[in-house]
């Protein structure tokens, strides 16, 4: 992995501040030098017989608080070389999520999962890698105040896998909304970044504790969510459901023991989207769609499933719907009326 810097000017507070570079315009013979150049401020990129051919980099810094985030793109590049310079200007710790997305045919396929790390810059550090996607989260050498002598420990150590999943994934939305995000919300995302960056790298139990028990809530909902996205599909179960989620299936399986395991999970998502449908009184399908729309492709496998679910079939929970639908007052406005149409005048 390459830790991606520049000599940033100081940003006012509250803003995001954007800035963006790339060799891709430059000669080939003047590429690897022009990156080595924007990076010289923190780390020394060592040449290697390949640099001198061409050397594509992407790269894009964001702003935000007192906290940067790049993310650097390499383009075929040859392998890296780096190491630490001992005295940055850039005396922080950072966060380096490194990925790659292999090529075949011309076109890339779909990436590894990230790589994760903590280092302080102002401490040594000397690596390579090919990675082709880098994301960097650099955070002042106080941003978790309280923690000062536990983080020191945690350079270069290992993080916890599904903790460093978790932010990964929240580096990959940064670097997708941070050029939408107001500059009148920087610093309230700077905070919850580094309350978050904390609660993953601190090697503390109790804090340890409390991520982990925080981290299987934010994975179901996330788990959640790749199940509806995918119902549709009568083939969709638990492998395919820790593909998506860069999850082992064990890993997976650990999460859902306690209320009866992933494919219970991923049938029960079923049935509620099921019976949500069944609900809704607006061009409501027949029971038989509905049931092909949630991944029963049969029926009666629908409708014995459903009833072990919620103790009745599919058509009587339509029907109950129906019924407390006449049962309701009668509402002289349209359905698309909101309670602000009511007294609007034409």
């Amino acid at each position: 992995m390459t830790t991606s810097t520049h000599s940033t000017p100081h940003a006012p507070t509250g803003s995001v501040f954007v800035q963006s570079f790339s060799t891709r315009d430059l000669p080939a013979r003047d590429q690897f030098e022009a990156w080595r150049s924007l990076l010289s401020g923190t780390i020394d990129l060592l040449p290697t017989p390949a640099t001198s051919e061409s050397f594509a980099v992407e790269f894009s810094s964001w702003t935000f608080g007192n906290i940067i985030l790049t993310r650097t793109l390499y383009s075929d590049t040859p392998a890296r070389h780096w190491r630490h310079r001992p005295r940055s200007f850039l005396d922080h710790w950072c966060v380096v999520s490194a990925r790659s997305y292999p090529r075949r045919g011309g076109d890339y396929l779909a990436a590894a999962r990230p790589n994760i790390s903590f280092r302080s810059l102002a401490l040594p550090f000397e690596g390579q890698a090919e990675d082709t996607e880098v994301l960097t989260l650099f955070l002042p050498r106080d941003f978790c105040r309280n923690e000062r002598d536990d983080l020191e420990q945690a350079h270069a150590l290992d993080i916890n896998p599904q903790l460093g999943a978790l932010l990964a994934g929240y580096m990959d939305n940064l670097a997708r909304q941070l050029p939408h995000i107001p500059p009148a919300h920087a610093q309230d995302l700077a905070a919850a970044t580094r309350a978050l960056v904390a609660a993953c790298v601190v090697p503390r139990a109790a804090r340890a504790e409390a991520a982990e028990a925080s981290l299987a809530s934010l994975l179901i909902d996330r788990a959640r969510l790749v199940v509806r996205q995918n119902m549709a599909s009568p083939e969709f179960g638990p492998e395919q459901l820790a593909r998506l989620m860069a999850m082992s299936r064990s890993k997976l399986y650990r999460l859902f023991e306690s209320t009866g395991g992933v494919a219970h999970f991923i049938n029960r998502e079923r049935l509620r989207e099921a019976y949500r449908r069944l609900s809704s009184h607006r061009d409501s399908p027949s029971i038989h769609i509905i049931g092909n729309e949630v991944g029963f492709v049969d029926h009666s496998t629908f409708s014995r499933a459903f009833r072990r679910e919620f103790g009745h079939s599919p058509s009587e929970a339509r029907e109950r719907s129906l019924a407390q639908l006449s049962a309701a007052p009668f509402d002289l406005r349209t359905p698309e009326a909101g309670p602000a149409d009511a007294g609007h005048e034409a």
